[in-house]
This record gives C-alpha cells, sequence and structure tokens, in this order.
C-alpha cells in the first residue's frame, strides 16, 4: 500500500535507458506535432501522428495488444505496406524514442518523403560501436551480436533472408536491442529496410548515459535497477516543509539582568534567529 506521506521527490536516474517509462506520450509526439504532422487518436487512448501524406507514421499504443508502446512506419505511398518498421517496447525511457522522431521530423521537414529510402546494412554503426566505443562482437547461430562495454546493451543482427511477413508482425526482425539488466529488460527492433541514419540514431539515444528526471516516491526509487543511480534535485516537500517551520520558531537565549532595587540578578530572556540552512541534496546512490 503506498504510503500517503510520502509524495515523492525530483531525482536525476543515469544512465537513462533504466530510468523507465513517463506514462506519457508528450515527449515523442511533440516533435512531430511542431513539425506539422496531423495527430489523432482512437477511443481506447492510442494515439497517432503522420505526415500530411500518411507515407510515415508513428503509433503510441498504451492500451495495444502486441507489447510494443511505439511502432513507427514508413511507406511509399499513403495505401503501401511499410517499407520499413521500428518499435520500441512499454518500459523504454519516452526521451529516448523522442531522439528519433525529432530526426525523423528534421528529415521530412528537409526533404519531404525522404525517410522511406537510404542506405541499410548498419555495416558503418557496428563498425564505429566496435572501433570507436569498444562493444565486443559475439556469434550465435544465425544472428551476430554487438555487446557494450558494461553488458546493459546488446545490438542483435539476423543474419539470411528474413520473411517479410516475420519482420512486420514483430515474429522475427533483422535488428534487435536488448537493452537492461535481467527483470528490467527492454527491447527495441528495426526491420530490415530501415535506413542506416535512422538505425543510428535509435542506438545512440539508447546507449546515450546522460540522465533523466523523474518524479519518484521511495517504493517507486526501489525497484530501479541496481545499476541505476538516482540523485536528488533538490530538497523534498518534507524537508522544505521542516526547514520553513524551523525557521518560523525563535530561539531563547538567557542572560543575566539585575533584580530592581536590589542589586540582585534573575534570568531574563533576549529573542534570536538562528540562520536555517537548507539540506544539500546528495545522490541517493543504487537503488535495489
Amino acid at each position: 500500500m503506498p504510503n500517503p506521506t510520502d509524495h515523492g521527490r525530483d531525482y536525476l536516474v543515469a544512465p537513462r535507458f533504466l530510468a523507465g517509462p513517463t506514462y506519457t506520450g508528450d515527449h515523442v509526439l511533440d516533435p512531430l506535432r511542431n513539425a506539422g504532422w496531423t495527430l489523432s487518436h482512437d477511443e481506447l487512448g492510442n494515439f497517432f501522428a503522420a505526415t500530411p501524406d500518411h507515407t510515415v507514421r508513428v503509433a503510441y499504443l498504451p492500451e495495444g495488444t502486441r507489447g510494443d508502446l511505439w511502432v513507427i512506419t514508413a511507406h511509399h505511398d499513403a495505401w503501401a505496406a511499410p517499407e520499413w518498421q521500428v518499435t520500441v517496447d512499454l518500459a523504454a525511457a519516452p526521451e529516448i524514442v523522442a531522439e528519433l522522431t525529432t530526426t525523423l521530423a528534421a528529415a521530412q521537414s528537409a526533404a519531404y518523403g525522404s525517410v522511406v529510402h537510404g542506405p541499410t546494412g548498419g555495416f558503418d554503426l557496428t563498425y564505429r560501436l566496435l572501433d570507436e566505443h569498444s562493444w565486443q562482437q559475439g556469434n550465435e547461430p544465425a544472428r551476430a551480436l554487438f555487446r557494450s562495454p558494461d553488458g546493459l546493451v546488446t545490438l542483435y543482427r539476423h543474419l539470411g533472408h528474413l520473411d517479410y511477413d516475420d519482420e512486420m508482425t514483430g515474429d522475427l526482425e533483422r535488428w534487435t536491442i536488448k537493452v537492461g539488466p535481467p527483470g528490467h529488460r527492454w527491447y527495441a527492433t528495426a526491420t530490415s529496410n530501415t535506413p542506416d541514419r535512422f538505425l543510428e540514431t535509435l542506438t545512440n539515444a539508447v546507449t546515450d548515459p546522460a540522465p533523466v528526471q523523474r518524479h519518484l516516491r521511495r517504493s517507486e526509487l526501489s525497484r530501479l535497477p541496481a545499476q541505476a543511480t538516482a540523485t536528488p534535485t533538490a530538497p523534498s516537500p518534507l524537508e522544505v516543509a521542516r526547514v520553513r517551520a524551523a525557521s518560523s520558531r525563535s530561539l531563547s537565549v538567557p542572560r543575566t539582568a539585575p533584580t530592581p532595587g536590589t542589586g540582585g540578578s534573575v534570568l531574563a530572556y533576549t529573542t534570536t534567529t538562528r540562520p536555517i540552512s537548507l539540506p544539500k541534496s546528495a545522490p541517493a546512490g543504487r537503488a535495489r
């Protein structure tokens, strides 16, 4: 049962691929809305964004049945089957997907209809991961894998011919990104014809260690993966309330004053105010 007195506080959670979702699609859809894409929704609460000619579409599916929260498709024309597809599941940080939609919106604005095609294969990407970022390459039956130095991100490239219908229904895609430790794992996928520039944007967004802000209660903080760190961005509301209460109280300091007519002394009191400072934020450490 939630603690009614625990109102939570803001944290910077790093790396962001372990920060989890925010249960809103605004981060991801805003770049598309700002670029003039059309937004719509169904009666269930799923949202959809599309270019004016409907050749590029982004679906936000909190009420979907497939397990993918985000589905991005590109089409030759409004009525054609998808040429390529990217999916990201429910547990991903929306800031990661927002980088992809920002790139899509910019590419579409720069050269209308240009996002459907482009070099594919991901060879430059995998070379940079291995050569510049010290990833390790391995091989499994029918697929090559590329693993980050911390072991928390693995990029799989499935080899050989893949059936189009299998890729589009989510049974087996050309690219799979597995993110996070056991128990906190999420996935992103990309089909064979996904242009390299969008595959690279997604991979770079996933592996960016930059923190993201989250408002978390203690119970939510404890559910973060052990590999995540959460640093408070400011004193909690409870700490602020305590400081304000302490600041409003005066401190009585005794002094000696002569007793009138006797030359003796009695204890008298003067009132002073002791300066109070807010507690400094400190990293919460590794949440388990």
